[in-house]
């Protein structure tokens, strides 16, 4: 059994902060002892309000919101567990659907589009309709329903040239829809969303390409084809971002033209690549911790901190110069339980969700320091010292000194 670490912190208080999500994405891992849970299959057909087979209208299955206590749907979706799409599909020529790959549980089997939606077995109110269990490795046979909306023509056309990205989906959204649907784009940059609402929606891709200004497109009874998408090319922007004192915290960092926004992913050594269109763009480093700002942006000796220009040719050499606050925390400790002979070879790590991972030497003595830390809880290991759990410091606030001892032994 490993030795449990002892922890001593000279501080006294606590800090609190949020998390910002700019986008989510649902993935779902069923495990039954280790085992996968086989997914279920629901069919059945869809019919026109008229009574005739209802062809290339999305069908989908929509788990059944959670409510918290007593609430009822009517109460808002604060008080719910917001639901999302599990599989979908377009019908076929007679009118038939098949779901699959759908987690067991309890859904609605909708035709159509949250806003615009008709609901198994004859309403267009999700709280009126009928709950359908879907049992793990099992077929739910029949679910057949009539439309009770009148649809207007298909939406088709072709992403140009194709990214050759799996993952890529044509988005449409707008109109009376209360959710973004979202359609595959097969290899030859083609796609359809069968059957939508009359309306006014913009066509866009997800993930979106740099540079690519969402398509307006009025739906109406007719069919809407030929709609073309064309991502500009791109060129590779490269550089790094430099604090003048103390270390980088986490930040967003995009670049905005007049077609729009893209963005870059910082490594941890503070270097980025972006892939951006030709067009004159501006640096926007937003996201970090208080006190942290934006003091130049260069290219070699010229100064871009009201643009730079992309050409047609990759572009490196941008630096964005970040000023921290003049005194920020330390942490500083000691290493107790550790022969010498281990202490040479042995390294301080801490990391945390405000500022990235930072590593410290211990000395002969067992000491160690960080001199400048961001406000925040950090998780603190030894790599060298595997026997030590890791343990949890909090940085309670600026111009403070975290004095922690960390002893190997347990006593």
């Amino acid at each position: 059994m490993p030795p449990k670490p002892v922890l001593c912190l000279s501080l006294f208080s606590w800090i609190s902060g949020g998390l910002v999500t700019l986008s989510a994405f649902v993935f779902i891992l069923l495990f039954q002892g280790g085992t996968p849970v086989p997914p279920g299959v629901v069919t059945g057909q869809l019919r026109t309000i008229d009574g005739a087979p209802a062809i290339a209208v999305r069908v989908a299955a929509m788990p059944v919101p959670v409510a918290a206590g007593n609430s009822i749907l009517a109460d808002g979706v604060q008080y719910y567990t917001a639901g999302f799409v599990a599989s979908t599909a377009l019908t076929d020529v007679q009118g038939r659907y098949r779901l699959t790959n759908i987690p067991p549980g309890r859904y609605y089997i909708m035709a159509g589009a949250i806003g615009e939606a008709t609901y198994y077995p004859a309403t267009t109110e999700s709280d009126s309709a009928t709950p359908v269990a879907v049992a793990s490795g099992s077929t739910t046979p029949n679910m057949d329903f009539k439309l009770l909306r009148r649809f207007g023509g298909r939406v088709s056309g072709r992403v140009n040239p194709n990214t050759n990205e799996e993952q890529t989906k044509a988005t449409l959204l707008g109109g009376k829809l209360e959710e973004i649907l979202e359609v595959s784009v097969a290899r030859d940059g083609a796609f359809e969303f069968g059957h939508v609402p009359p309306g006014k929606y913009l066509l866009g891709l997800f993930p979106r390409p740099a540079g690519l200004a969402s398509l307006v497109v009025n739906v109406g009874d007719a069919d809407v084809t030929g709609l073309q998408l064309v991502p500009p090319p791109t060129r590779a922007v490269t550089g790094r971002i430099v604090v003048q004192n103390g270390p980088l915290p986490h930040a967003l960092l995009e670049f905005s033209s007049p077609q729009g926004y893209a963005g870059a992913t910082i490594r941890p050594d503070g270097t980025f690549t972006a892939r951006l269109q030709q067009a004159r763009h501006k640096v926007d480093l937003a996201g970090m911790q208080v006190g942290y700002s934006v003091v130049s942006v260069r290219i070699g000796s010229e100064d871009a901190s009201q643009g730079f220009v992309v050409g047609n040719a990759d572009l490196s050499g941008l630096v964005i110069t970040v000023a921290a606050p003049r005194r920020l925390p330390r942490v500083r400790g000691t290493i107790a339980g550790l022969p010498p002979n281990r202490l040479a070879s042995t390294r301080v790590q801490i990391a945390g969700p405000i500022m990235g991972s930072l590593e410290a030497r211990v000395q002969p003595d067992g000491s160690f320091e960080f001199p400048a830390v961001i406000p925040g809880l950090y998780n603190l290991r030894l790599p060298e010292a595997p026997e030590l759990a890791p343990i949890n410091v909090v940085v309670a606030s600026w111009d403070t000194v975290a004095e922690v001892r960390v002893d190997v032994t347990g006593r």
